[in-house]
């Protein structure tokens, strides 16, 4: 059923809200790949990502850092979300070499589902 109006939606958003970091990356994992679209010329997927710039940089004129955001491998954190409360193990996906974050240092890469080993 729908969401169809904004009660609704403020309602959902407010239990995001008190979602922890893992948690929330956990539910969107669940959501975004539901919106994939595959074409006959180009394949898009919806993904989560995180963008980052060091405090005082001009945000127009500096270079941020964009890193999407893998999702851990829970099986083999039993279930878990990996050990880190942030975003905090980055590294390359070897499947499609795009940036990678996530709370755990091993996860899926959320473009092309490779196991990424994360530093």
């Amino acid at each position: 059923m729908p969401v169809t109006d904004d009660d609704e939606r403020d309602r959902l958003a407010e239990d995001l809200l008190r979602l922890s970091l893992p948690e929330l990356v956990d539910v969107l994992r669940r959501v975004l790949p539901a919106h994939q679209e595959a074409g006959s010329f180009m394949s898009s997927a919806l993904v989560l990502a995180q963008v980052s710039q060091p405090s005082g940089v001009d945000p127009v004129h500096g270079h941020p850092s964009t890193e999407l955001v893998a999702w851990p491998d829970r099986d083999f954190y039993d279930g878990g979300f990996g050990p880190e409360p942030g975003l905090w193990e980055q590294g390359t996906c070897p499947g499609c070499k795009v940036e990678v974050t996530s709370t755990a240092k091993r996860a899926f890469c959320p473009h092309c589902g490779t196991l990424c080993q994360l530093t």
